[in-house]
């Protein structure tokens, strides 16, 4: 395994170690406000590491499959990468036009290779954006009612004012 493969490997398992919820404690209640006590969403955490925000909601599956999916895609645009620069090399160094001419079409491979996999990346993230942004909506969503209110309007004469929240 290459030294960019491990480094890959760590930085993912970092990610998936950090994301797993903090066990709870027994602690006495905080007198911080609620804007305060709200910190870091799982629509930001989310935004940040793919599948981190799925995990904070206790969504373990599709948490996992898109922080591997993410970690899969740039793991190999990482290594297509490498490929593609051994085989630029070689063809800077080619000594015959056989060799320069399979050497620039590897090269070509290569970073063709490395851009499908930066673009699947980007497409689970975004993927992953939408589903917790869907996670995060549903369950914020407003209470059903229906207002009333009774009061003088800039000319001092009495208006009601009906609403209704559905």
């Amino acid at each position: 395994m290459t030294t960019s493969n491990r480094a890959a490997v760590l930085l993912a398992a970092a990610l998936f170690l950090s994301a797993l919820p903090a066990p709870a404690q027994d602690a006495a209640p905080s007198r911080e406000s609620p804007a305060a006590k709200k910190g870091f969403g799982p629509l930001e955490k989310s935004l940040l590491v793919p599948g981190w925000g799925q995990i904070a909601e206790g969504r373990f599956v599709e948490g996992v499959l898109s922080l591997g999916l993410e970690a899969f895609c740039i793991i190999r645009a990482v290594q297509e990468n490498g490929l593609g620069n051994e085989a630029y090399v070689s063809y800077k160094a080619a000594a015959t036009l056989e060799d320069t001419v399979r050497y620039r079409a590897e090269t070509e491979k290569r970073d063709t290779r490395r851009n499908q996999f930066l673009l699947a990346g980007a497409a689970v993230w975004a993927l992953n954006l939408l589903d917790i942004y869907f996670i995060v909506r549903g369950r914020e969503k407003p209470a059903k009612s229906l207002s009333l209110r009774i009061g003088w309007n800039e000319k001092q004469a009495l208006v009601a004012v009906a609403g209704c929240r559905f």
